[in-house]
């Protein structure tokens, strides 16, 4: 029996289950009663695009602005701060709109964890939505002043850490990464492979079962741990799991990458790839910024209101 065969019989015992419902995080097809309700705006897409056209008195957040090098995510203090300075105090409704999957499902994902109460996420790409001749308008960039105080209380039940993930027992490991991932065939670190007894289960094969609604699995019931291969896949992942398929998910947030650097944790599958082999990491778009909104961040750091490294990104042409 091949190898493939096997993970396609662990998964169906694993998706013989039940989801159950989350109601404070969902898909969405349709934005137009969100919008007429009053539904916060969050545009995914880079700053650029969104301030040429979006849709009517949508926030730019693109997920660049909420990463630094290598896609390290800010500190606790310094995201609430941040998501202030896009207006955003953690009741609203948010609707999350983009055009790239995984960078507005990890913007979502983001937002779900630091205890945003209501979330929907469209599945429409915007650029068919802007065709539609929905209203629209320019979008509007972030501040780089905190505007509203962030207050929602943060998720961080649903994040696990490398060494709770160690002393757990045995739990529901879901991997999120292609398939070619999780058997070691393609390497993006000095370890190929997967977490000891995860079932592969890819975002791109659950992604595209959304659109065909008799080809959508039954996800497993209980709370199993997702990972992808960092922190900005597994929040994508997150919100695939959650918002699209209503399983109770939590995160091993740093994911593969973290632990396959650990030499002393087990991996099952494992290569060890010649460095030239490692494929890396997707990079996100680097923006060009002006001189304006450095001279802002200098006046919060001189007052002790500095966000960090990531809030001395200055404003995008």
């Amino acid at each position: 029996m091949s190898r493939r065969l096997i993970v396609a019989g662990a998964c169906l015992v694993l998706l013989a289950g039940t989801a159950r419902a989350t109601g404070d995080f969902a898909y969405v097809r349709d934005a137009a009663a969100l919008l007429r309700e009053g539904s916060v705006v969050v545009d995914t897409r880079p700053v650029e695009a969104c301030k040429l056209r979006s849709l009517a008195g949508a926030t730019c957040l693109p997920a660049a602005d909420l990463l630094g090098p290598h896609r390290r995510l800010p500190g606790e203090r310094d995201l609430l701060w941040l998501l202030g300075t896009a207006g955003l105090k953690g009741d609203e409704m948010v609707l999350v709109v983009g055009q790239d999957a995984t960078a507005r499902d990890f913007v979502a994902g983001l937002l779900y964890i630091s205890g945003q109460r209501r979330l929907r996420v469209l599945t429409e790409p915007m650029g068919r939505l802007l065709e539609s001749g929905i209203g629209t308008g320019p979008g509007r960039e972030r501040s780089f002043a905190r505007e509203k105080v962030f207050e929602a209380t943060m998720r961080d039940g649903l994040v696990v850490l490398r060494d709770e993930l160690r002393t757990m027992n045995p739990p529901m490991l879901l991997d999120g990464r292609a398939e070619a991932e999780y058997w070691g065939e393609v390497a993006r670190s000095t370890r190929s492979g997967h977490l000891p007894g995860a079932v592969s289960l890819s975002g791109l094969t659950l992604r595209a079962a959304l659109a065909t609604p008799a080809a959508r699995p039954v996800l497993p019931e209980g709370e199993p741990v997702a990972y992808g291969h960092d922190a900005y896949e597994g929040l994508a992942y997150l919100t695939l799991l959650t918002a699209g398929y209503s399983v109770p998910a939590r995160l091993y947030l740093a994911g593969w990458a973290e632990w396959a650097a650990d030499g002393s944790l087990p991996v099952d599958a494992a290569a060890y790839p010649e460095q030239s082999a490692i494929r890396p990491a997707e990079a996100l778009p680097v923006v060009k910024q002006d001189g304006m909104v450095m001279v802002g961040i200098l006046v919060l750091a001189l007052t002790a209101f500095s966000a960090g490294w990531w809030l001395k990104r200055k404003r995008a042409i």
